[in-house]
Formats: structure tokens, sequence, C-alpha cells
């Protein structure tokens, strides 16, 4: 009889343990060189980005126009710091279970890398107003405007950062955990990366090109002035 019992105790031990490992696999594992990265990226976009906003509260001659899309970046910056990263390392191991949750913060995650985008691409239109349409600037890009682009972009971030939300995922997973891929529907993935990296990144180069040009133009003119004076 006592032999059965410590039969059934090494049985339910033995249970036990596999359930465990059942349970620590079906979460992922950490990689630890992943992690330690995000975590230093994580603290020196907080630490950096943070001391922006601090100068930019303290001094009042640095809130002009241009700043205002500059502080935008910086907040988004912050955020991905605070937020996306963190969500990001969550979800390398599973978490959380909850589908709803998962969904959330997933969904956060893309939002604010595509807010962190989005404000670039407004940097960078700053820059072309400013450069070439150098005389229109001041009346085209006051504070009103600039804060009605800051808003703007944001509200077009979060529309396309809660779409898995709203029904664009791949529903529940089989097993009760949270991995990118598998509540992430690939569909998605791909608009995403039209949506907020090729298609930005095609556009700030072609803007760019184009401030290139043209400050080529006004060094060979102030030259051929120079020239001409001598």
């Amino acid at each position: 009889m006592v032999m059965a019992n410590v039969s059934s105790l090494g049985a339910m031990d033995n249970t036990t343990q596999a359930s465990e490992v059942a349970e620590v696999g079906s979460l992922g594992q950490v990689n630890l060189a992943y992690t330690v990265v995000e975590l230093l990226v994580a603290l020196l976009s907080i630490v950096g980005n943070l001391l922006v906003i601090i100068v930019f509260i303290r001094y009042k001659r640095l809130r002009i126009t241009t700043n205002y899309y500059i502080i935008s970046l910086s907040v988004a910056d912050l955020l991905v710091g605070l937020v996306a990263i963190p969500a990001a390392i969550a979800t390398e191991v599973g978490l959380p279970r909850n589908f709803r949750g998962c969904l959330f913060m997933n969904s956060i995650l893309m939002l604010l890398c595509s807010g962190s985008i989005l404000s670039l691409v407004a940097v960078t239109v700053d820059r072309y107003w400013c450069i070439l349409h150098p005389l229109t600037y001041s009346q085209r890009m006051t504070r009103v405007n600039a804060l009605l682009i800051i808003v703007l972009s944001w509200l077009l971030a979060a529309v396309i950062g809660l779409l898995p939300t709203m029904g664009w995922n791949k529903g529940r997973p089989k097993e009760a955990r949270c991995l990118f891929m598998e509540v992430m529907d690939h569909s998605y993935l791909v608009f995403i990366f039209f949506a907020t990296i090729l298609a930005p990144s095609a556009f700030m180069a072609i803007v760019y090109g184009a401030i290139y040009r043209a400050v080529k133009r006004q060094v060979s003119a102030v030259r051929q002035w120079c020239i001409l004076v001598i």
C-alpha cells in the first residue's frame, strides 16, 4: 500500500513537471542577447528623448514651429522606449495570454512605430517648405498648422495601428499565448510594410533629393556671385 502511494506521488510529480515544461514551452523561451539589446535601446531612447523634451519645455526660445515636429518625434520615440520595446519583449515569450490584451498590446506597438515614422515625414515636409519656399514658409507653417499636421499624423497612426483590434488579425491562437506572428495577419503586415515603411521612405528620399538639388543650386549661385564681386 505504501509502495502504491509512493508510486502515485511519483507519477503526480512527473505529471506536474511535464505540465510545467509544456507551459514554459508554450510561452516561449527568452532570447537573452535580444532582450539585453532591446533594453539598452529602450534605455537610450528614453533618456535621450526625455532630455530633448525637457530642454524644449524649459527654454521658451526653442518653442518655434519647426521644433514642434521634433518634439512630436521625440514623444513618439520616448513612448517606443517606454511601451513598444517592453511589449515586443513580452510577445517574444508569449505574454499576455489574454487574446484581447494581446491584440491591444501589439496594436499599440504598431501605433507607436507608425507615429514615429509619420513624425519623421512631418519633419521632412517642414524642411521642404522652409528651404524651397522660404518667403512663404512663415505664412504657411504657422504654429496652428504645425499642431494640426501633428494631430493628423497621430490620428492616422492610430487608425493604422489599431486595425488588428478592429478585426484585421489571424484570430485566437490554438494555445493561450501571445506570439506576434500567431495573432497578426500576414496581409496586415504587408500593408504595414508598404504604408509605414516603403511609402514614407520613398517619399522622404524624393523630398530630400529635391532639397539637396535646391541647396546645390543656391550654393552654386552664391559662388558665381562671389566670383563676379571679386
